[in-house]
């Protein structure tokens, strides 16, 4: 009894596996490569492994393919898994990782497409690295270019800085000259006026005492005046014009 149930048991697995790995081999076949992983990691089995991994190669899924062909182990199946796993490695830019793949399959057996892709990867990782020093150094070059443009800039704006600081100062020092030259001029026009005020001012008085030494006092003019004494002479009114005049 035990026996006809695994039978059965063992013909639905493999009728399950058959029918599903004929699924997924036309999917591959029409280059529905997705679908046709998908089919094929439903089978327990290493070489649905290796199969999935090549679908999802064919598909640019590189780094899902490199996932599975790291876990199989089966001995038969090394060689397809490192040049296929190398191949991956490659197309993702891990050309380190690509040569090493690359060598291990080499050991296993001679293959002329191993080898040239082999060559090829080291060459491509060689200029890659030359591309890279290339480009560090060209970095390097310009960060050292940048500095030295910065330190003259640097100078210049100092330079700049300290000569509109002179200029500052030296049209400072001009502005206080002409400032000063300014008030010496108004207080030397001051002084010049008020000396030509005090000399007029000395010539009118001095116009003044002149006018008044050639003019005879009145009372020497009352003391002169020879008044003829009449009947109608009246002395009062001589000291009122005295009065009035002084």
């Amino acid at each position: 009894m035990r026996k006809l149930i695994f039978l059965m048991m063992f013909s639905f697995v493999f009728a399950f596996d058959y029918f599903t790995i004929k699924k997924a081999d036309n999917y591959f076949k029409n280059k529905q490569y997705l679908k046709a992983a998908n089919e094929y990691l439903k089978i327990h089995s290493q070489k649905a492994m290796l199969n999935a991994a090549n679908s999802f190669y064919k598909a640019g899924k590189y780094k899902k393919a490199i996932k599975i062909y790291e876990k199989i182990n089966k001995k038969d199946l090394q060689f397809q898994k490192l040049y296929n796993l190398g191949n991956a490695y490659a197309l993702s830019g891990n050309y380190q990782k690509a040569i090493k793949s690359y060598e291990k399959a080499l050991k296993i057996k001679k293959d002329k497409d191993a080898e040239y892709n082999l060559n090829l990867i080291k060459k491509l990782l060689k200029q890659k690295q030359n591309k890279n020093q290339q480009s560090k150094k060209q970095q390097n070059k310009q960060k050292q270019q940048n500095k030295n443009n910065k330190q003259p800039k640097k100078q210049q704006q100092n330079k700049q800085k300290q000569k509109n600081k002179k200029e500052n100062k030296n049209n400072k020092n001009t502005n206080k000259k002409n400032k000063n030259e300014q008030n010496k001029q108004n207080n030397t026009k001051k002084t010049k006026q008020k000396k030509q005020q005090n000399s007029a001012q000395k010539q009118q008085n001095n116009q003044k005492q002149q006018a008044y030494k050639n003019k005879k006092p009145f009372k020497e003019k009352i003391k002169t005046t020879k008044f003829q004494k009449t009947k109608e002479a009246n002395t009062s009114d001589i000291r009122m014009k005295f009065y009035e005049k002084n």
